[in-house]
């Protein structure tokens, strides 16, 4: 019985998630490509968590600073890190506006 409303729970995240994507591409008037190149209104959400692959986070400390770095984010990337809002750009170190 938890498990099921665990994968319950998860489903009802993913489709919102998903709705909410969509809503932003549709109020934005854009797209994003599909499997084979081809502009979509809409995407499904693990299509898109694909496009994202490649992201990377690095650390780089020096003595006592810190410095955090995104590595491999290309234009459609910052595009589809942008349609998720600003506390996504803020974290991905993007500008949001």
């Amino acid at each position: 019985m938890a498990l099921l409303m665990v994968m319950l729970l998860s489903l009802l995240v993913y489709g919102i998630a998903e709705r909410r994507m969509r809503a932003c591409l549709a109020s934005q008037k854009e797209t994003l490509p599909n499997q084979i190149q081809q502009a979509t209104e809409a995407p499904t959400l693990r299509w898109v968590f694909q496009l994202l692959l490649g992201i990377h986070c690095l650390k780089i400390s020096r003595e006592k600073q810190s410095n955090q770095v995104i590595e491999g984010l290309t234009p459609l990337r910052d595009k589809i890190l942008l349609l998720f809002g600003p506390t996504v750009a803020e974290i991905y170190q993007l500008s949001y506006g």
